[in-house]
């Protein structure tokens, strides 16, 4: 059976444990990643063009796991969340917080509890890869989240006029100074948008089609990437809402095959960890 709270957290990329041999719920296993490179970083690589590369294998949250569910009981979402409702943190609307806070009440209604995507620019965040690859004129970017993907033409084209709503959107980036800028429009309604720290599970931060994505994506040198986005829904928002998540470099880590809700036998006779009183 699936594990409503934790499904973003199994082990994949970078969650190595660091002893297999079983232990007590007192004495959990933590994961072990590979360690990153120590030292001054080295300079950003740049292309033929002058651009800065940002080709590599990225992670923001690497390492960043905590308790391993399989030895120790996670704390409860009820705990984590006790101080506020997560969707509080967006410039929702009035009307829009208060369905906000009703879906994250409901506790069943994350689209990833119900076997479907991230979605962009949700999928950025966590202790998954993102595997980044620069050639002239576009940028393919590999997620390890959903084993999605996007392709980014970077030589300042337009999108396409028959475009049709979906999970990622469709990406046009283009060059101001040493910041590819990425735009992103024609979303579907069916996504959430996480919390600006990560993907946001059960957060209940939904969007609408109008959903407007722009992403500052910069290489200040060898070991580090930073993502700046800004998230603009004026169906939904007071304003545009801007976050970032800064990425590491990790060279020695793989993709792994991550399909949601691969194991997933019983969600309909699942019940939520959250009692009904509250």
């Amino acid at each position: 059976m699936m594990l409503i709270w934790n499904l973003a957290s199994l082990p994949g990329a970078a969650q190595t444990k660091k002893d297999s041999a079983p232990q007590s719920a007192k004495s959990p296993t933590q994961y072990a990643p590979p360690p990153l490179p120590s030292g001054p970083s080295k300079p950003t690589p740049r292309t033929a063009g002058g651009h800065p590369d940002l080709s590599g294998m990225w992670i923001e949250r690497y390492g960043e796991l905590g308790v391993d569910t399989a030895f120790g009981k996670p704390p409860s979402r009820q705990a984590a969340e006790a101080t506020k409702y997560p969707s509080d943190a967006l410039p929702y609307q009035p009307w829009a917080m208060k369905k906000a806070r009703d879906l994250f009440d409901a506790a069943t209604t994350d689209p990833l509890l119900h076997c479907l995507p991230y979605g962009e620019p949700r999928i950025w965040g966590g202790p998954h890869p993102a595997k980044l690859v620069q050639l002239p004129g576009e940028l393919v970017i590999l997620y390890e989240r959903d084993t999605a993907y996007r392709i980014i033409p970077t030589d300042g084209s337009s999108h396409p006029k028959d475009l049709d709503p979906s999970w990622m959107g469709d990406s046009v980036g283009h060059w101001e100074g040493d910041t590819l800028v990425v735009d992103v429009i024609s979303f579907n309604d069916k996504s959430w948008l996480g919390t600006g720290r990560d993907a946001g599970e059960g957060s209940g931060t939904f969007h609408s089609g109008a959903l407007h994505v722009t992403e500052h994506i910069t290489r200040p040198d060898f070991d580090h990437l930073n993502v700046q986005i800004t998230d603009d829904d004026p169906k939904v928002f007071t304003h545009p809402w801007t976050y970032a998540f800064k990425m590491k470099l990790v060279p020695n880590e793989r993709m792994y095959e991550d399909v949601t809700c691969s194991n997933e036998k019983d969600f309909a006779h699942e019940v939520p960890t959250k009692s009904a009183e509250n």
